[in-house]
């Protein structure tokens, strides 16, 4: 038997699709299933083509019957594969601490741009959950939006819905001001390394100021991507901290690049290679090429959150109004106030993926030892007790 439905126009623009789902065998009654598309009627004539043909094929999903809350709860476990675990875990607080809350109960098929933008509002104007006074800050409602807007695509492109609520929205959001990321003068890099020198987060924090590379890739080097010979450093992997526990996984950019160190930091690194090992082999564990670079004294490996903590303590009795991801951007300014081209600080930072290729190789984003030796006057200048005591303790 031919199915068939009726379509009426609510109001301009508005379409209610009314079908049939077949007779209930409880009741024997008829089951009529509701949707709405908002366009044109000829787009309302599309969607009940293509409802009627789902229910032919048994892939028919009731709209009426499928609230927010349930596709957001299906489309978290759909994209688990899809996105790194701590992206996933932030995506997943989002949606149980905001958007349940706001639009769970709603049905997907009539969710509306209205209501995702009286939340917004509400969110900019006294969203906090920690029970403080203020509202949420413009970055936090366009990750919110970001996270919605994601998933009812996703909705559309599995064709729940005709079209995504939130879409109209992304002009509309909160305006974001650009903060200037906080960098260390050459007297504050001094402090800094007084303060941890005979700690394990000296050798982070010297990678970072010395090389560029974020903390998940310090924390994932191992010894056999380290060539002193050379003085090069291959990145080749980070590490993130999640709720089960540290995984591996690719650089942040997607792909691997090389660095090449100041002869300062292979003087370092020689050190600590040296000193490691004697630790290790106290411990009864021999050094290899898979070894990390940065280890607990006991031979375990930092924890990614560990390092910020702490580095947080420090900077905060120092007085210095940075975390660890400040470190990056001083190297790149560093680099770039020694007469660096603002190309190769791109490049390393692993920004600008053009210009490394008009330099010169897009595989090895690499910067002349030249350059990055001379854009480290600060550290020269501290003299030979720099970096002469070995770590003790741990973090």
């Amino acid at each position: 038997m031919r199915r068939t439905g009726h379509i009426r126009e609510r109001s301009p623009g508005s379409f209610e699709l009314r079908y049939s789902l077949g007779t209930a065998p409880a009741t024997g009654r008829r089951k009529i299933a509701t949707a709405t598309v908002r366009g044109t009627r000829k787009e309302a004539e599309k969607e009940l083509r293509r409802l009627l043909r789902s229910l032919d094929t048994g892939e028919h999903v009731d709209p009426s019957s499928l609230t927010v809350r349930g596709w957001l709860t299906q489309w978290l476990e759909i994209i688990r594969p899809e996105i790194a675990a701590r992206s996933h875990a932030g995506y997943a607080d989002i949606v149980a601490g905001r958007l349940f809350p706001a639009f769970g109960r709603l049905p997907l098929a009539k969710l509306s741009p209205a209501e995702i933008q009286a939340a917004y509002t509400a969110w900019s104007t006294g969203g906090r959950r920690d029970g403080k006074n203020g509202s949420l800050a413009p970055e936090s409602v366009r990750f919110i939006h970001r996270v919605l807007n994601t998933a009812l695509n996703r909705a559309v492109e599995m064709q729940l819905i005709t079209r995504n609520p939130a879409q109209v929205l992304r002009k509309r959001l909160p305006k974001a001001e650009r903060v200037e990321m906080a960098t260390l003068r050459p007297d504050q890099m001094e402090d800094l390394f007084d303060a941890i020198r005979a700690t394990p987060l000296y050798w982070p924090v010297m990678l970072a100021l010395t090389t560029g590379m974020r903390r998940g890739e310090i924390l994932a080097l191992r010894w056999n991507n380290v060539d002193l010979d050379r003085g090069i450093i291959r990145v080749v992997e980070s590490i993130e901290q999640t709720a089960a526990g540290l995984r591996a996984k690719a650089p942040k950019s997607g792909k691997g690049r090389s660095i090449d160190l100041p002869m300062f930091a292979i003087e370092e690194l020689r050190r600590l290679k040296r000193q490691s090992a004697e630790e290790l082999l106290k411990l009864g564990i021999r050094q290899t090429g898979d070894s990390l670079v940065c280890v607990q004294p006991d031979g375990s490996p930092m924890r990614p959150n560990v390092i910020t903590n702490y580095f947080h303590r420090v900077a905060q009795r120092l007085g210095l109004p940075i975390h660890f991801h400040s470190l990056r951007h001083t190297h790149a300014t560093e680099l770039l106030s020694a007469g660096g081209h603002p190309n190769d600080a791109g490049c390393l930072l692993s920004r600008d993926r053009a210009a490394a290729g008009r330099r010169g190789n897009q595989d090895r984003c690499r910067l002349s030892r030249r350059q990055n030796e001379a854009k480290w006057p600060p550290m020269s200048a501290l003299g030979s007790n720099f970096g002469s005591n070995g770590q003790s303790g741990a973090l």
